[in-house]
């Protein structure tokens, strides 16, 4: 756990130094106004900086539990910002889903895409958010959240010319080539080409992009960082330059006893600015999935 990692690299700031910061009206730690104490001529705390090693299993946050009590408190947030690096930021980077009422809706309210469902999908396959992705996509789940009726994932008949279809667009592991921005209402702050991050599914419209990040387990999933949606959007807009609307979608499957609950939120940061999000919409879905029984007809004996 990445906590105690960061319960570390406090104790390495001069406490006065970093109490001043957090004294003060500012929101990114290295600026200007309060250079990196490690090496004033870098604009983000690094690894080496920090004589800390293996960078990728504690400057990565993913829910409230990776952050230390004392950065909590202070809602000292730490952004990834490079290869081995980042910066804080003076506001808050977890979202609480504890907090959000989701609206029941029926699977008799969702249409599957096809004839059939995969059987791989159905079986006691291995179990991942891939998997999980492409059920919400087969039952329907997703086409209903999307709710546009001239929105359908590979529909195979195009009712009339309006229609269009939903269609895959560049996702897995992205490591970026270029730098992109970490943007706030009152400043922005450089984040460094060559870092590393994840996409889940992109699905994508003839006027849409949609990013979906997903998570799954036996129980819900309590907090996630907003990071998850956040760099995929910006890394989206920056490479189609920004022709098209983004859309930022969080799925939170938990699945036990074959009963698969499915968790949907959609997120907007207003005008790309991290710290102005908007939820609009919130759903669930409960999948009754059928139990396969192994059978012994064609083992080798």
């Amino acid at each position: 756990m990445a906590k105690k990692d960061w319960i570390e690299i406090i104790n390495k700031f001069n406490q006065d130094y970093l109490y001043n910061f957090l004294n003060s009206n500012y929101q990114f730690f290295p600026s200007e106004q309060f250079l990196n104490p490690f090496n004033n001529s870098l604009d983000n705390f690094n690894s080496n900086n920090l004589n800390k090693s293996n960078p990728s299993h504690w400057i990565p946050i993913y829910q409230k539990d990776d952050l230390s009590d004392f950065l909590l408190e202070n809602n000292l947030m730490p952004i990834r910002s490079g290869s081995g690096e980042f910066f804080f930021y003076r506001g808050n980077i977890i979202f609480d889903l504890t907090n959000i009422t989701f609206a029941h809706i029926s699977t008799n309210k969702t249409k599957q895409i096809d004839k059939f469902i995969p059987l791989s999908l159905n079986v006691d396959f291995q179990r991942n958010e891939n998997v999980y992705l492409n059920k919400a996509v087969a039952f329907g789940i997703i086409n209903h959240f999307i709710e546009d009726n001239k929105l359908k994932v590979f529909e195979t008949e195009l009712q009339n010319k309006n229609n269009s279809r939903l269609l895959y667009g560049q996702f897995g592991k992205i490591k970026t080539s270029f730098d992109l921005f970490f943007k706030t209402s009152t400043g922005c702050k450089l984040i460094n080409r060559g870092f590393q991050f994840e996409m889940d599914l992109v699905l994508e419209s003839e006027d849409e992009i949609i990013i979906f990040e997903a998570k799954s387990g036996e129980k819900e999933t309590k907090t996630f960082s907003l990071l998850q949606l956040y760099y995929p959007l910006i890394y989206l807009q920056m490479i189609t330059t920004y022709i098209k609307k983004v859309r930022t979608i969080f799925i939170d499957i938990t699945a036990i006893n074959h009963i698969e609950e499915y968790r949907l939120l959609e997120i907007e940061f207003k005008n790309s600015n991290f710290d102005e999000i908007k939820i609009l919409k919130t759903n669930k879905y409960i999948l009754k999935t059928a139990e396969h029984i192994l059978k012994n007809d064609h083992r080798c004996v």
